[in-house]
């Protein structure tokens, strides 16, 4: 086997790994916010040590530091939003949702970068929308979680694009530390105005500590150390392309491992066939400019 071989399969079984980030944000019984503050926390402490094994930990001024912070506080209100929308609806619908967000980037990336908007995104747009439009009429029931999981794909996507001007200029491993350290610290001065920080912040149930670990352990840090690795063999279209496969990945697995309760009807997947198909067909246009 070719050493291009192994990567190729370390990065879909990587995109495999975030996949099964929402099938494990089902499995925790906690709420979205307590969860996603052991994710970054956890997260954070496992790539410093990492990194400190490694004696790659850099210093950063102030000025850079209140970047990551403010990248922080997107990353907590996406991945909050995220777990919140499968715990209104399901992983399919969630997962659907979030593949919204490089639709959003084609339009925040113009605002950013003042360039203007090329005609093929805002056909791959309306293309998205209808899909939209059709989940959510075979939604019934789970608008709430539709709603949450669009606003995820915003935030996710501004994160996206503000992250990919950043990783251009520092470590990528020491910036997502920074990042997730300032999310889980955001995340927890929230818990405590709202006197949410006492024993029931630890006081989990066993089963739910395992899942989190998995988490915060395999489904941050080590993919996204994996990553970051596929990355520096591949070209940025080989691995934007892979990712946008998740939402398959993690639906088929939502049906596997859930059963009855994640099957939608044919509606739904016509719906959530048309967002993932438009995002991959507009990935791939990127690809041959």
């Amino acid at each position: 086997m070719t050493e291009r071989i192994k990567n190729l399969i370390l990065m879909h079984f990587v995109v495999l790994i975030f996949g099964f980030t929402g099938i494990l944000g089902k499995l925790i019984t906690i709420e979205a916010v307590p969860l996603v503050f052991w994710r970054t926390a956890i997260g954070a402490v496992t790539i410093y040590l990492w990194l400190k094994l490694r004696n790659k930990v850099t210093k950063k001024s102030w000025a850079t530091i209140a970047k990551l912070c403010g990248v922080g506080i997107l990353i907590a209100i996406h991945w909050v939003t995220f777990f919140a929308s499968i715990k209104a609806s399901n992983v399919s619908i969630a997962l659907t949702m979030l593949a919204v967000s490089p639709m959003f980037v084609g339009f925040i990336e113009p605002i950013f970068f003042r360039r203007k908007i090329d005609p093929k995104e805002i056909f791959i747009a309306s293309v998205v929308i209808v899909g939209v439009a059709i989940t959510l009429k075979f939604s019934s029931g789970y608008e709430w979680g539709v709603f949450l999981g669009l606003i995820s794909a915003l935030f996710a996507s501004l994160f996206a694009t503000i992250n990919g001007v950043l990783v251009k200029e520092y470590d990528a491993s020491n910036i997502s530390l920074v990042e997730l350290f300032f999310a889980s610290l955001v995340i927890f001065l929230f818990m405590a105005v709202r006197g949410e920080v006492g024993l029931e912040l630890i006081a989990i149930d066993i089963m739910d500590w395992v899942y989190i670990i998995i988490l915060a352990v395999v489904a941050t840090s080590f993919a996204f150390i994996a990553f970051t690795h596929v990355m520096k063999v591949f070209t940025p279209f080989t691995t934007t392309v892979a990712i946008n496969l998740e939402p398959i990945y993690s639906i088929i697995l939502a049906v596997l491992i859930f059963g009855e309760e994640e099957i939608m009807g044919v509606q739904f997947y016509i719906g959530a066939a048309l967002i993932i198909g438009a995002i991959i067909i507009n990935t791939i246009l990127k690809g041959k400019k």
